[in-house]
């Protein structure tokens, strides 16, 4: 219970704020100008955070379900395996993610901000940081009831 609880806390006041965040401001871009959220914000962002506490909730029972039967080995390769092939998002979709602006602006090609001089640039530093402190102060909480445990 303690491990659901501090996850919980961590998708909670950490990542789910965060990706409210940055589709509230840079709603577009936040979803590498796929679509339009000027035409439907509030079904869009409903999607995205269902789609957010969807993959959540499957990832943690999933851990559960390593965990429980021993598997710890497995479970860390796939959380390295996750986050390796979500930072390789970054590189393969750079054309869409180095400028910021709307959907309009980005596919005719005017107004658009350089991402690192762009607000989304400072926010998402900060942000990035919080999240990998969260998740490394989830990862030890985790890791210690598991210790205790066995």
């Amino acid at each position: 219970m303690e491990t659901f609880l501090a996850y919980t806390l961590f998708v909670t006041l950490v990542l789910l704020p965060t990706a409210i965040y940055f589709y509230v401001f840079h709603g577009d871009w936040f979803l590498f100008y796929w679509v339009d959220t000027a035409r439907a914000p509030w079904f869009w962002g409903l999607l995205g955070a269902v789609l957010l506490l969807g993959a959540a909730s499957l990832g943690f029972r999933i851990g559960l379900a390593l965990c429980r039967a021993s598997r710890d080995l497995t479970t860390r390769r796939i959380t390295v395996g996750t986050v390796l092939v979500a930072l390789a998002i970054w590189p393969l979709a750079w054309s869409r993610l180095s400028a910021v602006g709307s959907h309009r602006q980005f596919w005719r090609d005017y107004g658009l901000m350089n991402f690192f001089s762009s607000p989304a640039f400072y926010s998402g530093f900060a942000m990035a940081l919080i999240i990998v402190l969260a998740f490394g102060w989830l990862i030890y909480r985790v890791d210690r009831h598991t210790r205790d445990s066995v």
